[in-house]
């Protein structure tokens, strides 16, 4: 494990890229508040952990072998962004005029859709799933003093806490955007993009190979 710091740069440029992660924690934090977009990276963690638990028991490249079972977990993830890229589409107001004067606080079961969003989302992305299988073992040392599951950890760890720094920098800065949402107009067209990008991105996650 050599090269921690090469990891770390690839991991920044991975979680900066835009991807239905970061798309579901803008469109919770705009559409209810920046806690909700917090709890959106909460969901997100424990899929990132999910993953690591299923990369440690060998689990993981069995799955990414498994025809049935990838392409299973595949479009699951992808029926599920596309899901979720209608409702936003056909709200038409992604963001009440109420929920900018309270905070949108008393929106009932936001924080659980949430975290509940977050988490499908990255369990059901065959993308976390190849990360842990092609991008990590580049970075491990085979018959180290460190054994190899001791490093994914270490590697997991390295890619949960990046990730978590930049999604919690984005959520303040679409917290901060939303002092540009009092026109409705606006609001209707931010909704019905964020949308259409979510779509895409389930559309894109079913026919890659």
């Amino acid at each position: 494990m050599d090269n921690l710091l090469a990891y770390s740069t690839v991991v920044l440029v991975l979680a900066m890229l835009p991807g239905a992660d970061m798309m579901i924690i803008m469109k919770n934090t705009l559409n209810y508040n920046s806690n909700a977009g917090r709890v959106t990276i909460l969901g997100i963690i424990l899929g990132h952990l999910f993953w690591t638990f299923i990369a440690v028991i060998g689990l993981a490249v069995v799955i990414a072998n498994s025809i049935l079972l990838f392409s299973t977990i595949k479009y699951i993830g992808a029926a599920y962004l596309v899901y979720i890229g209608i409702k936003s589409f056909t709200a038409g107001q992604l963001v009440s005029m109420n929920k900018l004067k309270d905070g949108g606080g008393r929106v009932k079961g936001h924080m659980k859709a949430s975290f509940r969003q977050g988490l499908i989302s990255n369990i059901f992305n065959p993308k976390v799933l190849l990360l842990y299988i092609t991008i990590m073992p580049q970075f491990m040392t085979v018959g180290g003093s460190i054994g190899e599951n001791q490093q994914l950890i270490i590697l997991a760890g390295i890619l949960i806490g990046i990730s978590t720094v930049w999604f919690l920098v984005v959520v303040e800065l679409v917290n901060i955007m939303k002092r540009w949402l009092k026109s409705r107009t606006f609001q209707n067209w931010l909704s019905k993009g964020a949308g259409v990008v979510l779509i895409l991105f389930g559309i894109r996650t079913a026919l890659e190979a």
